[in-house]
């Protein structure tokens, strides 16, 4: 029993070290500003089904729609180049999901307007990751080929993984 739990505290530790010694961990904002809206999540660090906040804030001089159909965590990539996820609204609002539907959901944020939701992880790999959120044209069509994100966080292994 006394093995298992050094190679679970040792499995535990040993990511976040660097071979310095030095804690190797997100750094900077947990916020990231693209496309005129600000992407934010509550904490640095999460385990796999844990709840992640995230807030979304207009920056821009005028409105944006704010998909509430496809907010997802992806892994965040080694180069920003590398980031090029999908559009899919089908992760919220199920596989028949119609443009109607999108419109009806999106969320109009007037410029200093922010708003507050609720991500659940599911079970995750450890890894970097970023909260993805679409902005959208009043009539529901992807306003951008990239969506806005979040600051980067890490996503640890759950006690239940």
């Amino acid at each position: 029993m006394r093995l298992r739990g050094l190679v679970i505290l040792t499995a535990a530790i040993a990511p976040t070290l660097s071979c310095s010694g030095e804690a190797t961990g997100p750094r900077g904002s947990l916020c990231d500003t693209r496309h005129g809206a600000e992407v934010c999540v509550d904490r640095p660090e999460y385990r796999s089904n844990e709840a992640i906040v995230i807030t979304t804030r207009n920056v821009s001089d005028g409105p944006i729609f704010k998909d509430a159909c496809a907010t997802t965590a992806l892994p965040a990539p080694d180069s920003e180049e590398d980031f090029r996820p999908a559009y899919n609204p089908r992760r919220h609002c199920g596989p028949g999901v119609t443009r109607s539907v999108i419109v009806e959901r999106m969320v109009r944020l007037e410029p200093g307007a922010s708003t507050t939701e609720i991500l659940r992880l599911g079970y995750s790999p450890q890894d970097f990751f970023r909260v993805t959120v679409w902005l959208l044209t009043p009539d529901g069509e992807p306003a951008f080929d990239t969506p806005a994100t979040s600051g980067v966080f890490v996503i640890f292994p759950g006690a239940n993984n």
